[in-house]
């Protein structure tokens, strides 16, 4: 009796010991994963933060020089009809550079919105994150409970400037823009339809607009506002 005892205890510390071993080496996989590459010799790394956002369109200007060091611009612009999101973005707000004072300037989806974050200051071998103050909305139309693809405007929350055109998909896609609420307007004059929408975006998270649009709608040779951009 009393060896069934010990041999079961044997077996319970083996079981232990092994589970406790493969735990372990599944967090070392993890954490080695999700590790940023080493700085390169005498370089230090520039890392952007929007919220959860993987890609933008952003330059990198040498504060000194005015040179232009790096740039990123992967997103197509808002008016394009072929763009749409990729089910998987790799993290790309990230580059390494010399030491010195940068100014980093990232585009978003409104006309003449630019950022600029100046007095970046890049260290030999550290890593220096900067906050992007942008948020992400989309913009999902349907007819007759299919998405349908047409053109839009974005305007200020007074509705006297337009700030931005854009492209709905037929599939998922985001638009970039700084905190603040907005307005959406599909206007076509010739359908007599005009639909206008508020959309409050927010940093860290995707804010959706929904628009139904009659079944009748022919939106294929329409423009927003169709030349129109007064109320």
């Amino acid at each position: 009796m009393a060896r069934e005892k010990s041999s079961g205890k044997i077996c319970a510390t083996i079981l232990a010991v092994a589970l406790s071993a493969t735990l372990m080496a599944g967090c070392a996989a993890t954490e080695g994963g999700n590790m940023p590459p080493p700085i390169p010799e005498g370089k230090g790394r520039l890392i952007l933060d929007a919220g959860g956002i993987n890609e933008l369109n952003f330059f990198v200007i040498n504060q000194e020089t005015e040179e232009e060091v790096y740039s990123f611009t992967p997103r197509p612009p808002s008016t394009s009809p072929s763009a749409y999101e990729r089910s998987v973005q790799e993290f790309r707000l990230f580059t390494y550079l010399d030491p010195g004072v940068y100014t980093v300037v990232v585009n978003t989806d409104l006309e003449q919105d630019i950022i600029e974050i100046p007095d970046v200051e890049i260290v030999i071998g550290e890593e220096k994150y900067v906050p992007v103050q942008v948020g992400r909305f989309m913009v999902n139309v349907t007819r007759n409970g299919a998405r349908t693809q047409v053109p839009f405007l974005i305007w200020d929350y007074q509705f006297r400037t337009v700030l931005g055109r854009g492209m709905t998909s037929t599939q998922v896609r985001h638009f970039i823009a700084r905190p603040g609420i907005y307005k959406i307007r599909i206007e076509m004059l010739s359908a007599a339809i005009d639909h206008i929408r508020d959309v409050e975006v927010n940093m860290g998270r995707v804010t959706p607009v929904y628009i139904e649009l009659a079944p009748s709608v022919d939106d294929s040779s329409t423009e927003p506002g169709e030349g129109q951009e007064q109320p």
